[in-house]
């Protein structure tokens, strides 16, 4: 068993992603820790900030933990507020964008095996 506690003791490291702007990440269950079928990360994105225009292989869940946002999907858009839950089809294009003064913090559950293809299974 592995157990983490998002405050204590980890620190949030900048997402390096091409098209992210004021996104950081906590990864907190991966490769590293024994995980072998799917990986959980924090995000926080800052006032005026967003992820990249992006889509992936697997399908992944994120559910908004604070702030207010919008996420940007195929073919809808949608205001996110804390406790929106939200899924993401494989190869469906996504873009999360903080729209209010806090910073907007979701969790993102992904399949672990996607990520070992890609060669990002080590955080």
């Amino acid at each position: 068993m592995y157990v983490v506690n998002l405050d204590q003791k980890m620190q949030f490291e900048v997402l390096s992603k091409e098209g992210a702007e004021k996104v950081r990440v906590k990864y907190l269950i991966h490769k590293a820790v024994g995980a072998e079928k799917f990986f959980l990360r924090y995000y926080s994105v800052a006032k005026g900030g967003h992820t990249p225009l992006d889509k992936h292989a697997g399908e992944h869940e994120v559910f908004v933990m604070k702030g207010r946002g919008r996420v940007i999907g195929s073919n809808q858009e949608c205001d996110l507020v804390p406790g929106d839950a939200i899924f993401i089809k494989s190869n469906e294009v996504h873009q999360f964008i903080n729209t209010g003064s806090e910073p907007l913090e979701f969790l993102c559950v992904r399949g672990a095996d996607e990520l070992y293809r890609e060669g990002k299974a080590t955080s």
